[in-house]
C-alpha cells in the first residue's frame, strides 16, 4: 500500500498516513511559470496499490484553483498508471463540481458526469468521496464509488459537545434541525431521526436572471416551532455563505434565538468567513476538514473542526484488507 498525497490537503494525507503507520512517498508538485503543472513521483510504485488523497478544493493556496487541483490529480493518475501501479484509488473528500450533476436548462451541461468520465478515463480504479452533494452522481462511473458519510462523526460530535448538559426533554425544548432547502431534506431527516430532534424545511427561491442567486426563502410548515429555539442548519457544502445568510434572516424573523450550523464541506470562499463573523445569531460553525481548513480556523473563533482523518484510514484499511467498509457505520 503506497499513500500519494496532491497538493490540495497535505495535512489531511499526512495524518491518514500516519495512522496507517506509514508515510506519503515524495512527490514533486509544481507548476511552470505558464501554469501547467508538474508531477514527479520520486520513489518506485510498480506493482503497488495506489491510494492518493485530494480533495477538490483548498483556499490556502492562492495560486491553485478548484481546476488546478483537478488537473493535478489527472496528471497523478496517469504517471501512476504509467509507473505500471497494481491499482489506483482516488481518495478525494470532496468532489469538485459535485453541484453540476443534471441539466436544468436547455443547454446546459452535466459538469459533474464530465468529471466522472475524464477520471475513470485517467485510470483509476476506485473512488472514494464523503456525502455527495448528489447521491445520483455515483451512478456516473462505471467502477465503484464509495460515498462515505460523515452523519456518526457529526452525531458523535454533538452529544460530546453540545448535548452533554442537556437532558433528552430539554434538548427537545432547546433544538431543532433546519434542511435549508429541499435538496437536503433526506439529509436532514436523517440526522433529526439520530438526534432525536423536530425538523423545519426552507424553501429556497431563485433568480435564474441574476446568476441563479437567491432572492427568498420560506418556511415550509408551521413557524411556531421555531420561536426561541437554537436552529441547526445541517448541509453539504458552504461556499460563499449567501444562501446561509438568507436562511438565518428568515429563521431569526420567526423568532429562533440563534444558530449552529453544520456542514460537510467548508469551502468557504470570497467573503464566507467574514458573512459568517458578522452574523450575530451563529454561535458555531461546524465542518470537517474533508476541506483543509488550516487558514480558516486563523480568522474566525466560530469555525470548529471535526476530523475525518481516522474513518478515512479506515476506509483504506478496509479496501486495503478486503473488508466491508459498512463495518465501520455499524
Amino acid at each position: 500500500m503506497i499513500i500519494l498525497s496532491g497538493s490540495s490537503h497535505a495535512k489531511l494525507a499526512f495524518n491518514i498516513a500516519n495512522l496507517l503507520q506509514t508515510k506519503p512517498i515524495p512527490c514533486v508538485l509544481d507548476k511552470f511559470s505558464d501554469g501547467e503543472i508538474q508531477v514527479d513521483i520520486k520513489e518506485n510504485i510498480r506493482n503497488q496499490d495506489i491510494f492518493i488523497i485530494q480533495s477538490g478544493y483548498s483556499n490556502n493556496n492562492e495560486n491553485y484553483t478548484t481546476n488546478d487541483y483537478l488537473m493535478e490529480t489527472l496528471i497523478l493518475i496517469d504517471a501512476c498508471k504509467r509507473s505500471m501501479a497494481k491499482s489506483i484509488n482516488l481518495i478525494m473528500p470532496y468532489y469538485p463540481y459535485s453541484r453540476q450533476d443534471k441539466k436544468d436548462e436547455s443547454r446546459s451541461p452535466i459538469t459533474a458526469k464530465l468529471v466522472a468520465n475524464m477520471l475513470t478515463q485517467s485510470g483509476i480504479d476506485r473512488l472514494v468521496v464523503m456525502d455527495l452533494h448528489s447521491s445520483q452522481i455515483q451512478g456516473f462511473f462505471d467502477i465503484p464509488v464509495d460515498n462515505i458519510y460523515s452523519v456518526n462523526l457529526v452525531i458523535e460530535y454533538f452529544n460530546k459537545n453540545i448535548f452533554n448538559t442537556f437532558t433528552e426533554d430539554e434538548k427537545d425544548e432547546k433544538f431543532i434541525i433546519i434542511s435549508p432547502d429541499a435538496g437536503a431534506v433526506k439529509r436532514t431527516l436523517k440526522f433529526a431521526k439520530c438526534m432525536g430532534l423536530d425538523t423545519a424545511i426552507l424553501h429556497k427561491q431563485r433568480n435564474y436572471q441574476k446568476k441563479n442567486t437567491i432572492e427568498k426563502s420560506m418556511i415550509i410548515g408551521d413557524p411556531d416551532c421555531l420561536k426561541n429555539k437554537t436552529a441547526i442548519i445541517c448541509d453539504d457544502m458552504c461556499d460563499t455563505g449567501g444562501t446561509l445568510i438568507k436562511s438565518i434572516e428568515i429563521l431569526t424573523e420567526n423568532g429562533v434565538k440563534d444558530v449552529i450550523v453544520v456542514v460537510t464541506h467548508g469551502i468557504l470562499s470570497g467573503e464566507a468567513i467574514n458573512k459568517i463573523n458578522d452574523c450575530k445569531y451563529i454561535t458555531k460553525m461546524i465542518v470537517t476538514n474533508s476541506v483543509d481548513q488550516t487558514r480558516n480556523i486563523t480568522i474566525s473563533n466560530k469555525l470548529d473542526i471535526i476530523p475525518i482523518d481516522n474513518l478515512m484510514s479506515q476506509v483504506i484499511n478496509c479496501l486495503n484488507t478486503s473488508e466491508s467498509i459498512s463495518q465501520l457505520f455499524n
